[in-house]
């Protein structure tokens, strides 16, 4: 699961989140469900924390020099 993407990690909390509705998931099934989306969204929150550290050394690193 670590080395999933961002968007693959959503995609599949949407799809389990979708399983959670149906009338046929034994209770089990639910808390296995739920325990493997709290995994997601953190490894989602991982992934946009280094997103945002790379967004902030590209914008440090091509800072616009006022010209003397």
């Amino acid at each position: 699961m670590k080395n999933k993407t961002y968007d693959q990690l959503i995609a599949e909390l949407k799809e389990e989140t979708l399983k959670l509705s149906s009338d046929e998931i034994s209770m089990e099934q639910a808390m296995k469900i739920f325990e493997e989306n709290i995994k997601r969204i953190q490894l989602a929150k991982e992934k946009l924390t280094e997103y945002k550290g790379t967004i902030n050394k590209v914008l440090e690193d091509n800072k616009i020099k006022e010209f003397n």
